[in-house]
């Protein structure tokens, strides 16, 4: 099955893709935010805060043995955190987050059900804690699916440096 110029993205790879009309597109559920952040605390009323938003890591290496690439097995933890608003959708609903790697690997998280129920503003808010298995340096793509649809993508560009000799990295 090959790709339409409506469902390609990222690097010629296709996508399902949504159709005005269709639940999900113009009805619902919006996604009002997706953002990578150091920390989210949403009180009991709702209100969410996020804390430092990032969408740039740099991890740096120091001494006359740093690698000179981001050395295997390394990662990160941050935290995702998504907005969704109902729309016209009701009832049961399925989030799942796949994380696609610079070098194009796809490593889909798992399915998290929840339930849409009352005003077209209300809505489901996700604080999702990630360690990121890291592969290479650059830009790490947090693709934000509901119900099997492909409905945002938010990037994370982690970079790799090396001090130069006498500059230890900051913690």
């Amino acid at each position: 099955m090959g790709c339409d110029t409506k469902s390609q993205f990222g690097r010629g790879r296709c996508s399902v893709h949504a159709v005005p009309g269709e639940l999900g597109f113009d009805t619902g559920p919006f996604v009002s935010l997706a953002v990578f952040c150091d920390q989210a605390i949403e009180d009991k009323s709702g209100v969410l805060t996020i804390i430092r938003i990032v969408d740039q890591v740099t991890l740096m290496a120091a001494g006359p043995d740093a690698p000179e690439e981001l050395p295997p097995g390394a990662a990160i933890n941050t935290t995702l955190v998504i907005g969704l608003k109902a729309g016209q959708a009701r009832g049961r609903q399925a989030l799942q987050v796949t994380f696609v790697h610079p070098d194009g690997s796809r490593h889909p998280g798992p399915e998290l059900n929840f339930h849409l129920a009352g005003l077209e503003h209300s809505g489901q808010n996700f604080i999702l804690k990630a360690g990121v298995a890291l592969s290479d340096a650059g830009i790490y793509w947090a693709e934000v699916w509901i119900n099997k649809r492909l409905v945002t993508r938010t990037p994370l560009d982690v970079r790799y440096e090396i001090s130069p000799p006498g500059i230890q990295p900051a913690p």
